[in-house]
């Protein structure tokens, strides 16, 4: 089981399309995915995929507070509790929109998100754009981000998001985790020369894909998943990411998928 974080830093590159790209085609033999969206800016998946916020982040967090000891807890795994579950078997739990109504919610899963991913699954957070943050004060995504280790920033292969990157890295540093980057749709930049660049391990590259976006995003229909360039990539680069992540556990019982290829994240009734 392992918590993943995605981020961004600058503009809006597909974190929350990334996420659900990469939880749709999950290695099998790892343990169960679940997006979990963490964006101090609010969620996009309830309005994308027609869903209510609760259950959700807000549901989830109530429950924890509630909790004398969130690591007996997780062996129910109440992340599953709180999650909905998009046609294609992909489990999300999402978040409200307002970013003050995230604000509570993300102190506590700052502290709780990667206990909770011990209890089955593997844990995709949805953290969208990083906040800056003093040596003495970390925001609750860099606390989600030290206490996972690991950390996956997607950027464009364009100069001035490698540039806005570059200039975080000494922060992200500071969190003594594992720094990958993925690339995501257009830019001059191939891939070797950004890793290069930046002496950061480039995991792999999502290409421009309008109708895989269109899908991921809500507003298209479940096409298979093999004819998704965007999935078939997201696919390779799960993939790599599974063999830097810890051991996996028995996995949750496998979801029911429309098809034989990957799972298409839709919303029930498109």
């Amino acid at each position: 089981m392992a918590l993943l974080p995605l981020c961004s830093v600058k503009g809006a590159p597909g974190v929350t399309t990334a996420a659900c790209a990469l939880g749709a085609v999950w290695p099998r033999e790892r343990p169960t995915p679940i997006v979990v969206e963490c964006d101090p800016a609010g969620g996009d998946l309830a309005a994308r995929f027609g869903l209510e916020v609760t259950p959700g982040v807000v549901s989830l967090t109530v429950a924890l507070e509630r909790e004398p000891d969130v690591a007996a807890a997780a062996d129910r795994n109440p992340l599953l509790e709180h999650a909905q579950q998009l046609r294609g078997g992909l489990h999300v739990v999402v978040a409200p929109t307002s970013p003050e109504e995230m604000r509570l919610p993300l102190d506590r899963l700052a502290e709780d998100l990667s206990i909770l991913a011990h209890a089955g699954c593997d844990v995709i957070a949805d953290c969208g754009r990083l906040e800056s943050w003093g040596a003495r004060e970390r925001t609750p995504i860099a606390r989600l981000i030290q206490r996972a280790g690991v950390v996956v920033m997607v950027v464009r292969p364009t100069l001035d998001e490698i540039q806005h990157l570059h200039g975080w890295l000494p922060s992200l540093h500071a969190l003594r985790v594992q720094v990958l980057l993925l690339l995501s749709q257009r830019g001059p930049y191939p891939a070797d020369e950004v890793a290069a660049a930046l002496d950061i391990p480039v995991i792999g590259t999502l290409p421009f894909d309008p109708a895989a976006a269109a899908v991921l995003s809500g507003g298209g229909r479940g096409v298979p998943g093999r004819t998704l360039a965007l999935l078939r990539a997201a696919r390779g680069v799960a993939d790599a990411l599974a063999v830097r992540l810890p051991a996996t556990a028995p996995a949750l019982p496998p979801q029911p998928s429309p098809s034989a290829s990957a799972p298409v994240p839709v919303a029930e009734g498109a």
